[in-house]
């Protein structure tokens, strides 16, 4: 054999072999890549696990609501005696791939689900262990933002009192790192005080027995003395809707190393001593017996009368035109807070009708004053227990959004049996 030849193989053979192996080893670390990168993937899609912990000493019925960004609410959520704990898994890497929402607790639950049942405090509808609508009356709330897709880091978390405070709630990282002192990073949101104590009397309602059930903010876009009174106890948490705009504020966490939250919901120092708290609805009020009606018109005039705050059913700048919105205002005697019960509408001079705007029957439709005509969205029914009701809608008249001023603005809203639903005539 030709030695120069011989000499030529030898290097196609070693070359051969080192091709072999580097094929070999890129082959080892592509696989090694794919499973780092799959588990990667698979920690970073993995759902986030809450749970809601009752230390409030009564029992409570964890609502949700969502953001209308596609994210799916719950159809199950836990019901709690005081000292229990539940918890559930948050669904954001199925549907949208996020999941962004709120839980709340709803106290003082009565009635029949899927019919009459309802909250004093949270209330979200009729079903007992879910929202059966996505929008909820003013309590405390726990939000969060859950998205896997998050360049920033994903969960985002914080207390919001902007609406009302309730319930102190606390939120917690559970599988996370230590928190920093003083951080926001996997950082405990909110505080466990007794804010109902502070709460602006002005504010505060109070259930049946006398004692502070829940404070609403009377502006959520501004500072108030409300919004003052909670910063003051707990700059970890939202007291107004701005106030994340205000230098070395304390209001929203972030931690995307953690599994999980625990959600905990404590105590105002209020909560009756039993297990199974009694509904707590109205503050009792002396009303007249309400007057038997029949025939077109009735002699009978009167005020219609809110029992919360003792303001007047009242049209708006006294215009007595029609499609004017109705609101609440001192009573005064003016013509526009002068009402008549006939043929089951409630008529002011006679001849306009209060009014559910374009006959809808949907929570927040406006109520106003429109020429009687006899249809359906001007019937009205004031029952036994104070309750104004449109049976077209099967809702309640309701003073929108707790607001006590003068002005304040009505609406239909599911009956609930809170004090901004009750009315008596004087």
């Amino acid at each position: 054999m030709d030695k120069s030849v011989a000499a030529r193989r030898l290097p196609r053979r070693t070359l051969a072999i080192a091709a072999a192996l580097v094929v070999f080893a890129g082959l080892l670390v592509a696989n090694l890549g794919d499973a780092l990168a799959g588990g990667a993937k698979a920690q970073a899609a993995a759902n986030h696990t809450v749970t809601f912990a009752n230390d409030s000493g009564e029992k409570i019925w964890i609502g949700s609501t969502v953001n209308a960004d596609g994210s799916e609410n719950f159809g199950s959520l836990p019901i709690l005696e005081p000292g229990q704990r539940a918890s559930i898994v948050i669904p954001e890497t199925s549907g949208p791939g996020h999941w962004r929402g709120k839980f709340f607790a709803r106290q003082r639950c009565t009635g029949e689900p899927g019919s009459t049942f309802h909250c004093a405090v949270g209330d979200c509808g009729n079903a007992m262990d879910h929202c059966a609508i996505n929008s909820e009356r003013p309590a405390s709330l726990a939000e969060f933002n859950f998205d896997p897709s998050d360049p920033y880091g994903s969960p985002w978390y914080n207390i919001s009192y902007v609406n009302a405070v309730s319930l102190p709630i606390t939120i917690t990282p559970t599988g996370g790192p230590a928190p920093v002192p003083n951080s926001q990073h996997c950082g405990e949101a909110g505080c466990a005080k007794p804010f109902l104590k502070v709460c602006p009397e002005g504010n505060l309602i109070r259930d049946d027995q006398g004692q502070p059930l829940n404070c609403i903010n009377p502006n959520r876009d501004a500072e108030t003395d409300y919004s003052r009174a909670l910063n003051g106890e707990c700059p970890k948490a939202y007291s107004w809707s701005k106030q994340d705009a205000v230098i070395g504020n304390q209001t929203m966490f972030q931690c995307k190393e953690c599994s999980g939250f625990t959600i905990t919901f404590h105590g105002n120092g209020t909560a009756p001593a039993q297990a199974v708290v009694p509904p707590a609805v109205v503050p009792p009020v002396k009303k007249p017996p309400v007057a038997q009606y029949s025939g077109e018109r009735t002699a009978v005039s009167s005020a219609i009368v809110n029992d919360w705050q003792g303001k007047c059913l009242d049209v708006r700048n006294g215009n007595l035109s029609d499609g004017i919105p109705l609101q609440v205002s001192a009573c005064n005697g003016s013509r526009g807070q002068r009402w008549t019960f006939a043929g089951g509408s409630l008529r002011t001079e006679g001849k306009l009708c209060m009014d559910v705007a374009w006959g809808s029957r949907d929570n927040g439709a406006v109520v106003q004053i429109a020429n009687c005509s006899g249809n359906p969205a001007q019937q009205w029914v004031l029952s036994s227990a104070g309750d104004l009701v449109n049976p077209q809608a099967n809702k309640c008249l309701d003073i929108k959004d707790w607001n006590a001023a003068d002005g304040a603005p009505l609406q239909i809203w599911e009956c609930a049996g809170s004090v901004n639903q009750k009315w008596h005539t004087a």
